[in-house]
């Protein structure tokens, strides 16, 4: 098992100036001798990313972004972000820039590894501790943390702490795979949603999907030579350079965990956000439940009104160590641990994992503010899938590919060929139901575990002659696009055009496939009826002719 030593880079304290905006306030070690609150140009925007959009209306949160590093330009540095603000009453040692009734500041952890969650809980009880301090010149509690965090070696496999994938399936279930499989195409993907911290935790749990990714894939995931510079900030007073866009509606109060609380705190008003709150997202493309995809029995809807999935369950590593045995077919109530026991022994490293997804101009930025929307329009980026919060984002339709609706569990794309490339096979709902039913009781390990077989099992296939009817099993189409991508190519050429020795045993099908059933039937009747619109209009009347029966009877 590997080690990781002196993780951490710098600490930074951002605060929130009533005529500035968000500014630097305190830096150790220093990035500019001499300056504590200065930082390089290609860091410039940071203060945005560590008080996102709307941090106003809460009371605190974390969040996670991406950075090109300073040493090494072509390495990315990873950030966290833990956000509080407080009444201005409980600050004993107050300054002459204090004039709202609250104060709001970050402190930013910039580290080498991408070690979110593992070092987000312990810098919110830094942060917390800091603050009940109520003097914010004093930063040695800051000081003491850096050192901390850098004298206790952490273990490689411990970023994919507070990132549950566990949440992910439970409340995305079929969708997650499809998430997965867009991934893979390395598509223009822009996922909207609030607040920041549940929205770039998402992500980030989205990518822990694809195997070692994000342990050893996202090395150059920020890393870019953006054809033109990005725009200036622009010198906004009071506090509109960091809500401008924000759809928060006027009344609101903030937000901890979700739970509204009765603080008071500033907010941007209906007329200073420039009434984007009653702008409606216009957004050409369909949504996916609007598109008939095939033969018109295929109508699929990628739409639920479950509640945003919160990150922050601990990972909890559960393997069953049980000799794979090979089948060239499988029956398709497989057991827990069978997909496992069929790939569980193959080292991933040697299957050419991670992907190299990010990198070569496709970015995985978790959270991305305004004054970096640029990038998303550059000649130089290829893809990307971001977070983003401001409603501007949206607005900037021929930006992106795909909008995936964190909040309302929507995914959107005007893209036909992309919306049959995405219909997921018969064996693919049977994947994807396997993994939903056992995700509550098995745990975060053994979703991955899945996941990664799939993939194993995708590209094995993938290396058949084309027009083979085991292509089918994972849509035909998809696999056309997924050969195409740059990351296939190079994955060819790293494992010799899939000359890979745990690919000698394996069969080159899906690890789901089979005959159709009547539980085939079922399985597509209740997806169907579950997730597109014309199965819940089903659903709400049958629903509602029932209570009104129960009524008059």
């Amino acid at each position: 098992m590997s080690f990781i030593s002196d993780p951490v880079l710098n600490i930074i304290v951002v605060g929130f100036h009533h005529k500035k905006g968000c500014q630097v306030e305190h830096c150790y070690p220093e990035l500019v001798p001499g300056c504590p609150t200065e930082l390089p140009a290609v860091w410039r925007h940071l203060p945005a990313l560590a008080l996102p959009d709307g941090s106003h209306n809460y009371l605190s949160d974390t969040i996670y972004f991406n950075l090109p590093g300073l040493t090494e330009p072509a390495h990315t540095v990873y950030g966290i972000s833990c956000f509080r603000q407080i009444p201005v009453e409980q600050v004993l040692q107050k300054t002459e820039d204090m004039t709202r009734s609250s104060v709001q500041k970050s402190v930013c952890v910039i580290c080498r590894y991408p070690l979110f969650g593992r070092l987000a809980v312990k810098m919110e009880l830094v942060v917390r501790a800091w603050f009940l301090q109520g003097d914010f010149s004093q930063t040695k509690l800051l000081e003491d943390a850096y050192k901390h965090l850098n004298s206790c070696p952490v273990q490689i496999d411990q970023t994919l702490e507070g990132l549950s994938v566990q949440r992910l399936v439970e409340n995305w279930k079929h969708k997650a795979l499809l998430l997965f499989k867009l991934l893979l195409l390395r598509r223009k993907v822009l996922i909207y949603g609030s607040p920041a911290g549940t929205l770039s935790a998402a992500l980030l749990t989205l990518v822990s999907l694809l195997p070692r990714c994000l342990e050893h894939g996202l090395s150059r995931a920020a890393n870019v030579t953006l054809s033109r510079p990005l725009s200036p900030v622009a010198e906004i007073p009071d506090n509109k350079l960091q809500d401008i866009g924000d759809a928060a509606k006027e009344g609101d109060e903030p937000y901890i965990n979700g739970t509204c609380q009765s603080e008071e705190t500033e907010e941007l008003t209906v007329k200073e956000s420039g009434n984007m709150e009653e702008e409606k997202d216009q957004i050409s493309g369909q949504s996916f439940e609007e598109a008939t995809i095939g033969d018109g029995s295929d109508k699929i809807d990628f739409v639920s009104r479950e509640k945003c999935h919160s990150v922050g369950e601990k990972y909890k590593p559960q393997k069953a160590p049980v000799e794979a045995q090979l089948s060239p077919t499988m029956a398709r109530d497989m057991s827990v641990d069978g997909l496992y026991n069929l790939t569980g022994q193959i080292d991933q490293a040697e299957c050419g994992f991670p992907l190299p997804l990010f990198e070569d101009g496709y970015l995985c930025l978790p959270y991305l503010s305004l004054q970096y929307l640029d990038i998303l329009s550059d000649s130089a980026v290829e893809g990307f899938v971001v977070g983003a919060s401001n409603v501007l984002f949206k607005q900037k339709r021929q930006l992106f590919d795909v909008l995936v609706e964190l909040n309302e569990m929507r995914i959107e794309t005007g893209d036909l060929m992309l919306r049959r490339q995405l219909t997921l096979s018969t064996e693919d709902l049977r994947f994807a139901d396997h993994v939903v039913r056992h995700a509550s009781t098995q745990g975060d390990a053994w979703i991955r575990d899945q996941f990664a077989s799939y993939l194993i099992y995708l590209l094995r296939t993938s290396l058949l002659p084309e027009g083979s009817r085991e292509i089918d099993s994972y849509n035909a189409q998809f696999m056309v696009a997924l050969k195409c991508t740059p990351a296939y190519q190079q994955w060819l050429k790293t494992t010799n055009n899939g000359d890979i020795e745990a690919f000698t045993n394996l069969a080159p099908i899906h690890p789901f496939s089979g005959q159709l059933s009547v539980a085939d039937m079922k399985l597509k009747f209740t997806h169907t009826m579950s997730t597109t619109e014309g199965g819940r209009k089903v659903t709400a009347a049958v629903a509602s002719t029932g209570r009104a029966v129960a009524t008059t009877s």
